[in-house]
């Protein structure tokens, strides 16, 4: 921060110059607070990742859920920052010594605050009833303290570190900059490392000791404060300011941009490299590095262009909304070579012949410049705060309380950017429309400025040229965005766009055709009815083999989370006692494009009055369901790919144990036969059964371990049956079944215990580089288990 500083900037102080001799303790002291801010930063977004990740344990994670936690943090900060300026009036060293006693209490309260979110929201269940407003409400209380300490810190350093107008561009984008690596550095430590070392609770313990090691930092300055730098504080009572109108809308139309184009590029980003838990970080650290680039180009262009600040805004809004247009516009398959285009395992079959080195998760190296490189346009548009602080600052004495009155302004803007873009904009406009509208939201900031300038109009005439090249660049961006991403034999023909994110469809030369949720495999829709070659015969996915194996078991209830390729649920429909089948999906865009895109009978399940399809995230409703009382019989939950973002909350010991709570006695959850599961899903249930084919069960009572199987009359024809909708059509008569029976957990086949705090399912990057991961996602008909698998008899009736 120190480089803006020189001998013959040091301040004046009712006619006394300060002495050059403490031109060095400035150095030193400016040194100490961003020091200071970069570890408070560093520390709040690790403190963010961890409550996020516990949040949507409680909450949910689809995307109204993901967008109310993200609200609790703007919110609070905003909060902050607001009452930050009436914490400015005092002097410099009063606000030294509370900003290192804010920092001490966040600390405190991050120490426990993992335990205190998990127990406040189970003691509350009955209250909430399930409701998301409720439980949005909870936990924005219980954040509170903490998330506006957090947006008190900025404003009240900003306050102690004022130096001179001249250079106070560079003093706020440094610090603010700073503020920012740090919490890059926090994104980046938290996701690749710190939860998968230490767990959810260790992570916000480790970030507590950076709040208090932030606060003793901080107060080792101190002494230099009082040396150094006659108190303004004190010889100049500052008053409330009033920030010109222009000025503040300008403010909230900037920080709406800033985060709008986040959500924007967060989107766009995903489709590229997949959703991945290893991407999620490293976007983040880099949209946060580019923020911090931009507060200091920012503010050194405030302080070197200050009688020409109009032209300052306009410029960098034209440069960010060209290099927006630029990155919508780059050609996905460019980034081929870049090892930046990723596919999962089940659309890489398009393009693994061609590209092998594309299927799996990116390099965090990959994703770290490929990310920074598309999102260039953050650059410039950060660097608006610090211009806009500048153009707002007449005196140094006003400083801090006009940052805290700017700083929540802007905050108010990124509030607003967030959940407009994600819960309107994007469902209503597409990625293309959101890009526009986002452009044009930040050019109106600009024409406030230039309209509070209209004394000189010939002195700004480049500035309105700027302007106008920005909103030219809004008009060519794309419309169809998502069509652009072909390679090889895989081709984008159609897209669902909407809350959850990017569903897009992707035909096939087999029977099926493939259903990405932002490039990740989600689901699939049958085009045309499987051929026994395909292995795809409907007894392989109606679960008679395990009614043959249990003819006690009769489902009657059932709940499916994931709609995968409805193909289970309609060969369910077969079996005439089965009375309610309800399906929860987390997108309704995957739904959506299900339901267009099947041709089979499988079609069925959108109109068979025993379906029920609910969107909403899978595990917040099974704790709803237990609120109220529901029971199933069976519970499919079966993610074709958990390891992606989010779907690893779907399999951990705690929720294996809550879906055990809603099933019936003697009912069983069915999931995919991974090793992974059989580990997290046998400490819960005692057993663990597979019959051979998809399905691995886990019975909700005394263990079945079987000796003989009977088909029934009442199960005879979907024990037959190819096709679902179909009459007996099989010739085999399937007279054994082979079923694996676990009474443990064989030593070869264990794998780390995924849980709520350590969600390592999810998180095994740093296992992975050490070559100490033991991988959690083999399938059970890759491995030999001849040791632990009988040949069952059948009898058929």
């Amino acid at each position: 921060m120190s480089e803006g500083i020189t001998e013959a900037s040091l301040p004046y102080r009712h006619g006394h110059t300060v002495e050059l001799t403490s031109f060095a303790k400035y150095k030193k002291t400016n040194r100490k607070f961003t020091a200071a801010l970069a570890l408070s930063g560093c520390a709040a977004l690790s403190y963010q990742v961890a409550w996020q990740r516990a949040l949507t344990q409680i909450i949910g994670s689809d995307a109204v859920s993901m967008v109310l936690v993200v609200t609790i943090f703007m919110l609070c900060l905003g909060i902050g920052s607001e009452l930050a300026k009436y914490l400015v009036v005092r002097s410099q060293a009063q606000a030294l010594w509370l900003y290192a006693i804010i920092e001490i209490i966040v600390g405190i309260y991050g120490i426990f605050s993992i335990p205190l979110l998990r127990v406040a929201n189970a003691s509350s269940a009955g209250l909430t009833g399930g409701s998301l407003t409720l439980d949005f409400l909870l936990n924005l209380i219980l954040l509170l303290v903490p998330i506006i300490g957090m947006g008190l810190t900025t404003p009240l350093i900003v306050h102690i570190a004022k130096q001179n107008l001249q250079n106070v561009g560079r003093t706020v984008g440094a610090l603010y900059g700073w503020n920012i690596a740090g919490a890059a550095i926090g994104a980046i430590l938290t996701g690749l490392i710190l939860i998968e070392a230490t767990g959810l609770i260790g992570t916000t313990r480790i970030a507590a000791a950076l709040n208090i090691f932030a606060a003793i930092i901080a107060l080792s300055a101190f002494k230099t404060i009082k040396s150094a730098l006659p108190d303004t504080g004190a010889i100049h009572k500052q008053k409330q300011v009033r920030i010109p109108t222009e000025a503040a809308i300008a403010a909230v139309l900037f920080g709406f941009g800033t985060l709008a184009v986040q959500v924007v590029f967060f989107r766009v980003l995903s489709n590229y490299l997949t959703m991945s838990t290893i991407v999620f970080p490293v976007l983040l650290c880099s949209y946060l590095c580019l923020m911090a680039a931009g507060q200091w180009v920012g503010g050194h262009l405030a302080d070197r262009y200050s009688d020409r600040l109009p032209v300052v805004v306009a410029a960098l809004f034209s440069i960010g909304a060209v290099l927006l247009l630029a990155a919508l516009r780059f050609p996905p398959a460019w980034a081929a070579p870049l090892h930046a285009l990723r596919f999962s395992t089940f659309n890489g079959q398009l393009i693994a012949s061609a590209y092998p080195q594309l299927v799996g998760d990116p390099w965090p190296l990959t994703v770290f410049l490929f990310s920074g490189f598309l999102m260039l346009s953050v650059v410039a548009w950060s660097g608006l705060f610090p211009v806009m602080f500048r153009f707002i600052i007449d005196r140094i004495e006003n400083a801090g309380n006009r940052f805290a009155r700017m700083y929540t302004l802007y905050t108010v803007g990124n509030v607003a950017g967030t959940f407009i873009c994600g819960i309107f904009l994007l469902p209503l406009l597409g990625t293309g429309g959101g890009a526009t509208a986002t452009v044009l939201i930040v050019g109106a900031g600009c024409l406030a400025l230039l309209l509070s300038k209209p004394s000189s109009p010939h002195k700004y005439r480049s500035a309105w040229a700027f302007l106008f090249v920005g909103v030219f660049a809004a008009a060519l961006m794309p419309q169809d965005y998502y069509k652009s991403f072909k390679l090889g034999d895989y081709s984008v023909a159609d897209v669902f766009e909407g809350r959850t994110g990017v569903a897009t469809v992707v035909p096939t030369s087999t029977f099926y055709t493939i259903i990405d949720m932002n490039r990740t495999a989600s689901a699939s829709a049958l085009r045309a009815d499987p051929k026994p070659s395909d292995q795809y015969q409907a007894w392989r996915w109606n679960h008679t083999e395990l009614m043959a194996l249990d003819p006690a078991f009769r489902p009657k209830s059932i709940l499916v989370i994931g709609i995968g390729h409805a193909y289970l649920i309609d060969a369910m429909l077969d079996l005439s006692f089965v009375e309610k089948i309800t399906v929860v999906d987390l997108s309704k865009e995957v739904v959506d494009a299900v339901k267009k895109y099947t041709k089979t009978s499988s079609k069925r399940i959108f109109t068979d009055p025993r379906v029920e399809i609910i969107i909403e995230d899978g595990r917040h409703y099974v704790q709803s369901a237990i609120k109220r009382g529901e029971k199933y019989d069976l519970i499919q939950n079966k993610i074709n790919e958990p390891w992606h973002a989010g779907g690893g909350n779907l399999f951990t010991e705690e929720f294996f144990e809550e879906e055990k709570n809603l099933l019936t006695s003697g009912g069983y959850l069915s999931t995919r036969p991974l090793t992974g599961h059989l580990t997290d899903g046998f400490k819960v249930f005692g057993n663990a059964l597979w019959a051979g084919y998809y399905h691995m069960y886990f019975k909700n009572g005394t263990a079945l371990s079987p000796t003989s199987a009977i088909v029934t009359p009442d199960i005879k024809q979907a024990w037959f049956t190819e096709v679902p909708g179909h009459l007996s059509q099989i010739t085999d008569n399937r007279n054994t079944i082979s079923a694996t029976y676990f009474s443990d957990v064989p030593q070869n086949l264990a794998t780390d215990a995924n849980t709520d705090d350590r969600p390592t399912f999810e998180y095994y990057w740093l296992r992975q580089l050490f070559g100490t991961w033991v991988s959690p996602r083999l399938n059970f008909w890759d491995l030999d288990l001849s040791k632990y698998t009988k040949s069952v008899p059948v009898t058929i009736n």
